[in-house]
């Protein structure tokens, strides 16, 4: 707003100096004077807004792509949480998993807080920051399907696990090809480690099975 009221005040100047030029007659030393001064501050001020409306677009498409990676990494981490696999996938090894999700594979609270969290952090990017998020096509529609993941706990019963992995597969489709990244999905079949077992995946959250946790917590409650 304030580029553009700058560079308003500088072509109305521009005007008003190039109206002197016509006032004194073009013919006149003057009026020669305030013609060629006019001209070349209106060369100078659209030279100027051109070249920062191309920093500025640059700049949203850096903090856009950068938004977008950001988004990238938190659904691998929560995928890795929730199915397991390799601790760095790249995004057809995603896809790959999120294929493999069954109807039945565990989503307790603790991972469903994590899906929780990436749609209500999409959602808030969408409203808050519309500009940086369209400068990079396709992060936007990414965007979209994950903020669908911020209603997973608004009706009376969970959302079924092969929706959430709907939900995270389109997502995760949409930002790899904002990014330039595989989209081709990887046999989940070949991928190792995966195991969505209840277990499995307090072990990847909380970095210890909860038989280790309750054996803590009953150790520090005996006596001295």
């Amino acid at each position: 707003m304030i580029r553009a009221l700058v560079t308003a005040g500088f072509l109305t100047f521009s005007a008003v100096i190039i109206w002197l030029a016509f006032w004194f007659g073009m013919d006149t030393p003057r009026g020669q004077l305030f013609v060629n001064l006019g001209t070349e501050m209106v060369g100078i001020v659209i030279t100027v807004a051109v070249v920062e409306w191309f920093f500025e677009r640059r700049r949203l498409q850096n903090r856009g792509r950068q938004l977008a990676w950001d988004s990238l990494h938190a659904v691998e981490h929560a995928v890795w949480v929730w199915q397991g696999g390799p601790r760095e996938m790249d995004t057809d090894e995603v896809l790959g998993v999120l294929n493999a999700v069954g109807l039945e594979d565990p989503l307790p609270d603790f991972t469903e807080g994590l899906f929780l969290n990436i749609g209500t952090r999409s959602r808030r990017l969408l409203n808050n920051d519309p500009e940086a998020v369209s400068s990079l096509r396709g992060f936007m529609t990414g965007l979209e399907h994950l903020a669908r993941l911020s209603s997973m706990r608004d009706g009376k019963t969970p959302m079924p696990s092969r929706k959430v992995g709907d939900i995270l597969d389109q997502g995760t489709e949409a930002l790899a090809k904002a990014l330039g990244k595989p989209t081709d999905r990887h046999l989940s079949s070949l991928i190792r480690y995966r195991d969505p077992s209840l277990e499995s995946q307090e072990r990847r959250h909380f970095g210890g099975g909860s038989q280790l946790r309750l054996a803590g917590s009953e150790h520090a409650e005996q006596p001295d």
